[in-house]
């Protein structure tokens, strides 16, 4: 049995880098959406300084959330995914791929490499889906407070049409409706992995399947956040984590009587 350390993760870091530009990211997006309304209400012959300050406003918003958006999906993202992937194989294999060792993050006691990598990818399946679950709990209320607005904008006469494809682009953005179905999409995927591995690990042991199933649920794991491309709230995480922690061991603790001897 390993004797599980203080946990130290410096891949943490990473992370809130991901998270902050998420962060400013959001802001920009609704200070941009906000602008292209008042833009409307603004009459240009009598306030012409205010209208042009308005209009470069919204434009270096828009560019600014656009580079940051593009550094987030092709520089701090990976970064973050490559660091963290690295730091699950090294502790898997109890070897060095990366400087930033991390310790007591990945909780099983398993000292066979490739099970203890599947055990390892099966607990992020756990938290990840626990935490994206909670995160959804206010994502749909506001993508359904949203959605009930650009509704009423569609179908109540009095709107001002000008405001109809603004309301449209705000709700069907990154931001809102396509976030909560990415959010949905990795929930379930996260689900479905965990029950795979789940399963695996209480059938009788077969190395060689056993061995492709978790390099097979690692890599789809790892594609699964990819595609859905979103940081896990990490105040979640710090809430949930014992809870879901003494969860995980109960898991354990059943695969351990699932199958003999590990």
């Amino acid at each position: 049995m390993r004797e599980q350390p203080q946990r130290v993760d410096p891949v943490d870091r990473y992370y809130k880098a991901v998270q902050n530009g998420e962060a400013v990211s959001n802001i920009l997006f609704w200070i941009a959406a906000a602008l292209s309304i008042v833009v409307l209400f603004f009459d240009k012959a009598a306030h012409p300084v205010l209208y042009e300050i308005t209009q470069i406003v919204f434009a270096l918003s828009v560019i600014a959330q656009f580079v940051l958006g593009l550094t987030l999906r092709l520089y701090w993202s990976p970064q973050a995914e490559d660091q963290r992937r690295l730091s699950l194989i090294s502790d898997s294999f109890d070897t060095l791929l990366t400087p930033a060792k991390t310790v007591g993050f990945f909780n099983n006691a398993e000292t066979e490499p490739l099970r203890r990598l599947g055990l390892s990818v099966m607990e992020n399946c756990f938290f990840t889906r626990a935490i994206a679950l909670e995160m959804l709990k206010r994502e749909r209320v506001v993508v359904c407070a949203y959605t009930v607005v650009f509704l009423i904008c569609v179908f109540v006469r009095s709107t001002d049409p000008a405001v109809i494809p603004i309301a449209a682009q705000a709700v069907f953005s990154e931001q809102l409706i396509s976030r909560w179905l990415r959010l949905e999409w990795l929930s379930v995927r996260c689900g479905a992995i965990y029950t795979r591995l789940y399963d695996l690990f209480q059938a009788p042991p077969m190395m060689r399947i056993r061995s492709a199933r978790i390099i097979d649920a690692l890599t789809a794991y790892e594609t699964s956040k990819a595609n859905a491309g979103i940081a896990l709230s990490s105040p979640i995480f710090r809430r949930l984590n014992p809870q879901l922690s003494e969860e995980w061991k109960m898991v354990l603790a059943a695969l351990k009587q699932g199958q003999p001897g590990g």
